[in-house]
């Protein structure tokens, strides 16, 4: 796959405001900007973050990388997202954060995250709205119970 850059928004009217690159939150920005490296990384370190260079674009606020090169466990994961809203076959790290985002973005019907690439077809929203969720199996286990006393 070619080189591709990857834009992640976060869409936040939270604050009374919408956030923006001249005007958003501090928390909101240092949280943002961590979720979206450890997004990129994955648990595997795909991408280099320390390396990466960035633009902070208009739209909210979204983060869009240069052209990522060879990340193919990121953009499986990626493509992963656009067919459905199940999170059990992602990078551990990535599942974490779209679980993060996805209960905040039901608590806060202001907020939604957009994460979009050309190689796509149609951007990935997470909203109160949207269901990304693991779909782990419970586990059951098998036991014998025993009672004593007198009946």
């Amino acid at each position: 796959m070619d080189a591709q850059r990857i834009t992640i928004a976060r869409i936040d009217h939270t604050a009374g405001f919408e956030a923006m690159p001249d005007r958003v939150r501090l928390g909101d920005l240092a949280g943002f900007l961590s979720d979206v490296g450890a997004f990129l990384r994955g648990e595997g370190k795909d991408v280099d973050t320390s390396t990466l260079e960035v633009a902070v674009r208009k739209g909210s606020l979204a983060i869009e990388t240069e052209p990522v090169l060879s990340a193919p466990n990121l953009f499986r994961d990626l493509q992963a997202l656009v067919g459905g809203e199940l999170l059990d076959n992602l990078d551990a790290k990535r599942r974490e954060v779209m679980e993060r985002w996805q209960k905040a973005a039901r608590q806060a019907k202001q907020l939604a995250y957009r994460i979009s690439a050309p190689f796509l077809g149609r951007s990935i929203e997470i909203n109160a709205e949207s269901d990304y969720h693991a779909d782990d199996p419970d586990q059951w286990v098998l036991v014998e119970r025993y009672v004593r006393g007198e009946i």
